[in-house]
């Protein structure tokens, strides 16, 4: 599982994988810094290469957590 952070005060916008349909995509919106929500966890294999460019770019901090965790 990874851990996406926004590091934004605004709204981030990812594009993922969709659960329905292994072949289409789905965005996914986190809210900033000030919601409280801005920490998601998401599935090994629902990850873009979006994900990573977003955490290039400085907007999402990424972490690999345990299932149980």
């Amino acid at each position: 599982m990874i851990e996406i952070t926004n590091k934004l005060r605004g709204p981030v916008q990812i594009i993922i994988r969709s659960r329905l349909k292994s072949c289409a995509f789905t965005c996914l919106n986190i809210p900033g810094i000030g919601s409280g929500k801005n920490i998601y966890n998401l599935a090994d294999e629902r990850t873009t290469e979006y994900v990573k460019r977003a955490e290039k770019d400085g907007l999402i901090t990424t972490k690999y957590v345990k299932e149980g965790e």
